[in-house]
């Protein structure tokens, strides 16, 4: 079961590049079974004519130092898709917009991230910041998520 540390939250806005609009941020740990397990980041654009959320997730260890060694980060787009009424995550390279540095680690390209056997970890925490994280699950639906 997956919470989060709101103690670890933050966030803050930004213009976007290709339109001026403001974007929204947000981040947080996710702890599974009270443990720390992922730190996410998700930035919603709202582009006038569509509403986005670019999501990293990265694992590794947490709380043992400042070791980054097993660091890991996939990314995805979450908003409108083809043939489809309902928005849907497709995967994207990761946190490819932020500096490299050791806190994301090693950044998995679209494809690598497909082919990773943790995929379906970063699948889950993506539902899971979906429907839990005020900012992004208000963006898409126009409320906040339900307790």
């Amino acid at each position: 079961m997956f919470t989060t540390d709101e103690s670890f939250r933050g966030g803050g806005e930004k213009i976007c590049d290709c339109c001026g609009n403001p974007s929204q941020r947000t981040w947080t740990m996710v702890e599974r079974d009270g443990r720390p397990y992922a730190v996410y980041f998700a930035a919603c654009y709202d582009h006038g004519h569509e509403r986005e959320s670019w999501i990293d997730v990265v694992f590794g260890t947490w709380g043992e130092g400042d070791e980054y060694d097993d660091h890991l980060t996939f990314g995805c787009r979450f908003g409108p898709v083809v043939n489809s009424p309902l928005p849907a995550a497709t995967a994207v390279d990761a946190a490819f917009v932020a500096p490299d540095g050791p806190l994301y680690g090693e950044k998995l390209s679209r494809t690598a991230a497909l082919a990773h056997p943790r995929i379906a970890d970063f699948w889950q925490v993506v539902d899971f910041v979906v429907e839990c994280d005020p900012l992004v699950h208000e963006h898409h639906y126009g409320h906040r998520p339900q307790s």
